[in-house]
């Protein structure tokens, strides 16, 4: 679902990044903001063929059980 935005539309800004390291615990250098953000931005159109799936039949994912991979 795409909410009426195209994803090649979207933009993943600066401060997202930092926000999102500093959320993980990554460290990154601020001259590697403007990259890091490009690069995340060249994802979101490669990731739209997964609103061509009607998973509404589906439950959501709650919690992995380790166990299930065995």
């Amino acid at each position: 679902m795409s909410y009426g935005r195209s994803k090649s539309d979207l933009k993943i800004e600066t401060d997202q990044v930092a926000m999102l390291a500093q959320m993980l615990g990554l460290p990154v250098a601020p001259d590697e903001l403007e990259s890091l953000a490009a690069a995340l931005s060249n994802q979101l159109p490669s990731i739209s063929v997964l609103d061509d799936f009607d998973l509404s039949a589906y439950p959501p994912i709650l919690r992995m059980d380790a166990e299930w991979y065995d």
